[in-house]
């Protein structure tokens, strides 16, 4: 057995316990993070930065384990191996037999680490994943670098390993039993869903396209929104633009995860997120990209405030700490969690997450081209990074049609036209 860390079992963060009970073919709960070199990958150098990295993030051989009425995490005991890809991108890691939670593999410049959502969310990946790349090119350029650049986290283990929700939960703050992450069925219509052929084997169709960053910060600027806001404006005019006849008189409902170390000081490299939803009604409101801009900033002012962060914060804390959901076996946990999922998912459109712009020290920057992340998802996914000017915009889905997919990036050539835009797919 491959010796990592420590050999005690752990509980799960609040919003991990969620994954080992939602994860399927359809949705594997699984999330990608790219890194392109501008050079080819040494399998062996690659295999030996792994070891280097894990020395200092061991938690990561974690697997999660079946418990009486809680999933939990243990060391497996495996040693990661790096390989060539060759599965299909996504494909499930989580299984009762334990394992490992993570795969990295390399094909030509890129560099790929795949992991299961219950040991970090992408905030808490990056921070390993660019420790990987760094300890890699440590070893492939050894006379330009030295291991003592690679950023290793300045916080206590204690710290990386705290659990935010319930350090971060206040008494008195939400309802025990609120279901809000549902979608607030009280404010929207009916909102419009994907109802497509999804592919044979329920794997991941990915589309991904590389914009200038400044061209499109530029553009949000001009409308007097952030970035995040319009590329969300963007997505919901581009699926409007999709929508059959019959369902055009259907809200656009758009769920975006949101960085809780934003609003609550963490060092927790563990899930700390939340999820926030907005609706666009067009019945209400208007095609027009500005108007459509102003409404989704609105929105956001509205729902990104430190009183709402508590609320959710409070709300999961509590439903994990109520007397009957404690004493409820495991196997009636995953029901309802199943359950509570779909019914969430009829209240949704489509997922936008946005992770951020990706800092790595100059010394390595130079080396690397771009960045990329997207997660599996059992309807339809933007995820969006940034790398110097390099912008990166990948869709997940399910589906076997793309037309969303293709209305998007029309509208995002619009903003550069020097965009390019690749997929796992022929057509």
């Amino acid at each position: 057995m491959w010796k990592t860390g420590s050999s005690r079992w752990k509980k799960l963060d609040n919003a991990a316990k969620i994954f080992p009970s939602l994860a399927s073919p359809e949705d594997p709960e699984i999330f990608r993070l790219s890194c392109e070199l501008n050079e080819e990958i040494d399998e062996g150098l690659l295999s030996s930065a792994l070891t280097r990295a894990l020395e200092d993030f061991p938690q990561f051989t974690d697997t999660v384990r079946r418990g009486v009425f809680w999933y939990y995490l243990e060391p497996s005991g495996v040693r990661p191996e790096v390989k060539k890809e060759s599965e299909p991108v996504l494909s499930p890691l989580y299984g009762d037999a334990g394992g490992l939670l993570f795969s990295v593999t390399c094909y030509g410049k890129r560099i790929n680490l795949e992991m299961f959502h219950a040991l970090t969310d992408g905030t808490g990946a990056f921070v390993f994943f660019r420790n990987l790349v760094e300890q890699y090119l440590v070893l492939s350029h050894p006379d330009r670098f030295d291991r003592s650049a690679v950023e290793i986290p300045d916080v206590p283990d204690r710290e990386q390993a705290a659990d935010g929700f319930t350090e971060h939960f206040k008494k008195g703050v939400g309802s025990p039993l609120n279901f809000e992450f549902l979608g607030d069925r009280t404010k929207q219509k009916k909102v419009y869903r994907f109802r497509e052929a999804k592919n044979p084997d329920l794997s991941q169709s990915v589309t991904e396209g590389w914009v200038s960053a400044e061209k499109v910060h530029r553009t949000a600027k001009s409308l007097g929104v952030t970035v995040t806001e319009y590329i969300c404006a963007e997505l919901i005019l581009a699926i409007r633009s999709t929508m059959p006849p019959n369902e055009k008189n259907r809200a656009v409902a758009v769920a975006l995860p949101v960085n809780l170390r934003r609003y609550f000081e963490s060092e927790t490299m563990r899930n700390f997120f939340g999820i926030f939803q907005i609706t666009y009604d067009f019945s209400d409101g208007s095609e027009d990209l500005s108007e459509v801009a102003a409404s989704v900033k609105k929105s956001f002012r509205e729902e990104l405030t430190q009183e709402n962060m508590e609320q959710k914060i409070a709300s999961q804390v509590k439903m994990e700490r109520h007397p009957v959901v404690r004493v409820c076996p495991l196997f009636l946990k995953d029901f309802i969690m199943r359950s509570l999922q779909r019914v969430s998912m009829k209240r949704r459109t489509v997922t936008l997450s946005n992770v951020g712009r990706i800092a790595m020290a100059e010394p390595f920057a130079s080396f690397v081209g771009r960045f990329d992340v997207f997660n599996s998802s059992s309807a339809r996914q933007l995820c969006m990074c940034t790398f110097g000017d390099r912008m990166t915009l990948t869709f997940s889905s399910v589906f076997s049609e793309h037309e969303v997919e293709r209305a998007f990036f029309r509208r995002m050539a619009k903003v550069d036209e020097d965009i390019v835009v690749a997929s796992n797919y022929l057509r």
